[in-house]
C-alpha cells in the first residue's frame, strides 16, 4: 500500500502503518511495548513522589507522551479520525521531535531517584 501511495503521509503520520507493512507485526508490537514501558514505568515512579507538583506535572507528560502515541497508533489502524499527530521519536518532523525530546527530557528530570527522607526527619532538621 505504501508503494501505490495509499496512505496520504506515510513517512509522517502514517509511520507505524509503513512499519508494519515492511517489518511485520512483530515492530510494531515492539514500538507499542516501548511506548506502553515508558508511560507506566513513569507512572509507577511518579506514585512514590512526595512532591504533588512533581507527581503532577510528571503524571501529565506521562499521560501526554503515552496518549500521543495511542492516538497515533488508533489513526494508522483507522480506529479514530486522522488528526495529524505524529508518533513521538518515530515520525518526520523537526518540531515534533524538539518537543518530544523536551518533554520526555522534562519527565526524565521528574522521576529520577532522589533523596527524600521522611517527613518528621525533614522537621527535626529544620528545628536544630
Amino acid at each position: 500500500q505504501s508503494h501505490l501511495d495509499f496512505l496520504p503521509e506515510g513517512h509522517t503520520d502514517f509511520i507505524i502503518a509503513v512499519a508494519a507493512e515492511e517489518y511485520g507485526l512483530v515492530l510494531v508490537l515492539v514500538v507499542i511495548l516501548l511506548f506502553m514501558t515508558v508511560t507506566v514505568r513513569s507512572m509507577y515512579r511518579l506514585i512514590r513522589e512526595r512532591d504533588p507538583f512533581t507527581r503532577l506535572a510528571g503524571t501529565g507528560l506521562a499521560a501526554l507522551f503515552g496518549l500521543q502515541a495511542l492516538i497515533n497508533l488508533g489513526v494508522a489502524a483507522q480506529l479514530l479520525p486522522a488528526k495529524g499527530m505524529t508518533l513521538p521519536f518515530v515520525s518526520y518532523g523537526g518540531s515534533s521531535l524538539i518537543a518530544a525530546g523536551i518533554s520526555l527530557g522534562m519527565l526524565l528530570a521528574f522521576t529520577r531517584s532522589r533523596a527524600q527522607g521522611e517527613l518528621s526527619d525533614i522537621i527535626r532538621r529544620g528545628n536544630r
